[in-house]
Formats: structure tokens, sequence, C-alpha cells
């Protein structure tokens, strides 16, 4: 009687129990519901670290590049996009040759900008050649001022023809670069007679030295849609130049890509990755 009269008390006692937590007498403890809050896409997207377009592009064998439509029947692309210095920007870690990320050397020169050089493959895809900061300048204006799509017109530089697949002009102490857009001689090498270039918006390439090791010359893809011309020469360490409206770049940079890339490379210029698209 006495273990009828506990096992009754004891089903009566769970039960009591049961009533005031919530939970069935018998079996598991079922977990109670806790509201959650599911974030929109578009929400996710704001706090996503900016993606990694060298990592991307190993990733999806550079899929991105013909979704966006921005290589046209080019195949090789150099894409330039100015955002170093700005909050959020997609600050690009150095790739390494075995193809992982690492950390930007301190011997990597500073930029305000990273320059991305592709390669379509033989499957299609496209492989990163290089990725590397480097320096845009709107010369006397606005960086924004030279946001556009080029083309390669011709390389020059103070030492012999490294391999140019395009023309290529070993500078004397007579070659002068105008640097008024509006000069009549705006765009080209200008080789001065004894009485000089004729205006004082001009620089003699002889005497900056090591910045004109190498260059390049760089004209709109289509006339009037960017800047008439640009100047892509070498970077100095440290060293910001003004002189010229283009690009600078490492001086082993400079040489590799005229060795590597012709009038058919696209040469695109950009605040940001997305302003690539329709360009």
């Amino acid at each position: 009687m006495h273990k009828r009269l506990y096992t009754s008390l004891t089903a009566v006692t769970a039960l009591v129990l049961s009533a005031v937590l919530m939970v069935p007498a018998f079996g598991a403890v079922k977990e109670q519901a806790v509201d959650t809050i599911l974030l929109e896409p578009e929400t996710l997207w704001e706090d996503e670290v900016p993606v990694d377009l060298s990592w991307k592009t190993q990733q999806d064998k550079g899929r991105w590049i013909d979704e966006m439509g921005i290589a046209g029947d080019s195949k090789s692309l150099i894409l330039v996009i100015n955002n170093l210095e700005t909050e959020g920007g997609e600050e690009i870690p150095v790739q390494t040759r075995n193809g992982k990320k690492g950390q930007s050397s301190s011997r990597e020169l500073a930029g305000n900008s990273r320059l991305f050089y592709y390669s379509r493959c033989a499957d299609g895809g496209w492989r990163e050649v290089f990725a590397v900061n480097c320096y845009i300048s709107g010369g006397s204006g606005e960086d924004e001022d030279i946001y556009g799509v080029y083309r390669l017109d011709s390389a020059f530089g103070l030492e012999s023809d490294p391999g140019s697949l395009v023309s290529y002009r070993q500078l004397s102490q007579k070659d002068y670069w105008i640097t008024d857009p509006e000069d009549e001689d705006f765009g080209a090498i200008y080789t001065a007679g004894e009485e000089g270039p004729g205006t004082k918006e001009a620089v003699r390439l002889g005497e900056m030295k090591a910045f004109s090791n190498y260059g390049m010359i760089l004209k709109p893809e289509t006339e009037g849609d960017a800047y008439p011309a640009l100047v892509v020469n070498c970077q100095q360490a440290s060293t910001e130049d003004d002189t010229f409206s283009g690009i600078q770049l490492s001086q082993s940079h400079v040489r590799m890509l005229i060795q590597s890339i012709d009038q058919d490379t696209r040469i695109m210029i950009a605040g940001e990755v997305e302003d690539l698209q329709g360009m």
C-alpha cells in the first residue's frame, strides 16, 4: 500500500511541475521557441568585408569579368581602381606566387590605386598576371578627370627598347611632353629645336631621369570619352609626382607591361569596381 501511495504522489507531483514549468510530465524536455531576427540580403551585404578580386578571380576563374561585360573582345585587361585612400574601399592583399593571399611587404610601393592585369586563358577563363599598387593623377586637375577606357598607343624610355609590342621611342635630351591638353602638340612626344618647345607647359622627359626610364602613352578607346592622353611612367619609392596626367607604378611592372600588352589590351580606370560596368 505504501508503494502504491508513493507512486501516486510521484505522478501527482510530476503533473503539477509539468503544469507550472509547461514541460511534458514524461519523456524528453522540449526546447522553448526563441524569436529570431532574419536580416534581409541587402542588410547583410552592408556589413560584409569587400570582395578580394585576387581571391575571387582564383575561385571563379575570372567569370565575374565576363558577367560584368567589361572585357569586350580583348584577350587582356588592365583595371585601375582608385580607392586605396577611401574608407571602406576595396583594399586588396598581395597575391603571392603560390596563389595564396599574403600581407603587403614593406618593399611594395605606396599608392592611391590598385592595378590588376588579367589575361584570357585557353579555357575561356581569366587569370591574374599581377596586382600592384600605383598612383594615378589628374595632373593639374582631379584624379577623377582621367577615369575612362584607354588603349596603348606607344612606348618610350631613356633605356633601350625592352621588346615592346608597340612602337618604342628611345628618348633624347630634346624630347618633351606638353602638359597642356589644349595645345596642338599634346598627346605625343615633342622633339624641340634649339629654341625649345615654344611653351612653358612642357617637361623635358630626360630631366625626369628614373621616372622616364620606361613609359607608355595611352589614348582613349573612343575619342572624347576619356582624357585625351595619359602618361604611364616609373614610380619612385614613396613619391607621388603630379607632373603628368596618368599612372605611376614600379619600373619593373612598367617594363613588363611594355613587353606583354598591345593595342588590343583594354585599360580601364575607375573609382570603384562597380563603376566599371557600362564604361
